[in-house]
């Protein structure tokens, strides 16, 4: 009796077994290197009221660390899940090249002004593997909760804030090869969506190194494109990109 007990016992526990030797987390953070390009305004629709971030604010590049956590299993029909958190928070000290409506405040040529941005986005990705062997695909769905505050300083005119946010649903996908016997990967995955007049993407390149000790490193490129169009009161047409460095680890 006690035999057939181990015995039936053993065949419940096998599924369960097998199903944790193909559950997948990987949990990783990189450092990004990153130039600030664009223009940006505030409640007006007047594009005469775009302000330079690079000649106007005086913004440069900018660096930080982003973290992210993802999951993948074998249970049919329920998808895979990724999630990463990127805060930008950038100042900087500038001279305006025109005068400029940002919110309520007239800003005046040649006025010195300080700014301060952050711009903190969390992705909450959805996705499928449809082909993973040597090759594998995903595909899925990302939200992108985007929460932005902006601070202008005019040394005549005063100081305006601008505060943005939102979710922003977004199509995904991401393609890669292993290099068999190497640990080495390249792969790229990124997501977009255009609605009427704004669109956003977010997309990376990368080479990763996975170890047999279950750490991994990977090198890269990352870049966001934030075009937007009356978004929250919220006109700007931004980019952030650069190179990256990371290391994760796979289990």
């Amino acid at each position: 009796m006690r035999q057939s007990h181990n015995l039936v016992l053993a065949a419940l526990l096998l599924p369960t077994v097998a199903a944790a030797d193909m559950l997948g987390v990987t949990a990783g953070a990189n450092y990004w290197n990153y130039d600030i390009s664009g223009t940006a305004r505030y409640q007006t629709k007047d594009s005469a009221n775009d302000i330079d971030v690079n000649k106007d604010l005086g913004y440069d590049d900018g660096n930080l660390g982003y973290y992210y956590i993802a999951l993948e299993h074998p249970v049919p029909f329920l998808p895979n899940v990724k999630i990463s958190k990127t805060d930008i928070d950038e100042d900087a000290n500038g001279t305006l090249s025109k005068t400029v409506v940002y919110g309520g405040t007239t800003f005046f040529v040649n006025e010195n002004v300080s700014s301060k941005v952050q711009l903190d986005q969390t992705d909450v990705t959805l996705y499928y593997s449809p082909l993973d062997t040597v090759a594998n695909i995903d595909l899925g769905l990302n939200a992108k909760y985007i929460d932005s505050k902006a601070r202008i300083s005019g040394a005549i005119s005063g100081t305006q804030n601008s505060d943005v946010s939102g979710w922003v649903p977004m199509v995904y996908a991401g393609v890669g090869i292993d290099l068999p016997l190497t640990g080495l990967a390249i792969s790229a995955d990124g997501s977009y969506i255009k609605y009427q007049s704004s669109s956003f993407y977010d997309y990376t390149l990368r080479v990763t190194y996975t170890s047999p000790w279950h750490v991994g490193a990977d090198v890269g490129y990352r870049k966001i494109k934030l075009d937007l169009d009356d978004f929250d009161d919220s006109f700007a047409n931004v980019e952030f990109d650069g190179p990256y460095a990371g290391l994760y680890l796979h289990f």
